[in-house]
């Protein structure tokens, strides 16, 4: 459902309401609708969701139209702390071959 889609990503992401919609540029008052399955959505809106949220449109919409999104379509729930740990941790070990 797009509105736990929505929370989930943005959890994942570790990012509030409203930073969501700071950088969405989306009303934080629609995003809470949004999140909450009380609001109609634009496709422009989800877009500009799907971008800050590090997802696809099509992933956010999916179960709504009984779409079967993609694995490609899929995002990762690697948190970006844990990202910078992975690539931290692999720059070492790249290091310790090399030499």
């Amino acid at each position: 459902m797009l509105a736990d889609k929505i929370r989930a990503r943005r959890k994942v992401l570790d990012i509030s309401q409203q930073q969501l919609a700071r950088i969405s540029g989306i009303a934080q008052s629609s995003i809470s609708r949004y999140e909450n399955g009380d609001g109609g959505i634009t496709l422009e809106y989800i877009v500009k969701l799907a971008n800050v949220l590090e997802c696809s449109p099509l992933y956010l919409v999916s179960d709504e139209f009984g779409i079967s999104a993609d694995k490609e379509e899929q995002p990762s729930t690697v948190t970006p702390k844990e990202l910078a740990v992975l690539r931290k941790n692999l720059k070492e070990c790249l290091n310790i071959i090399g030499e």
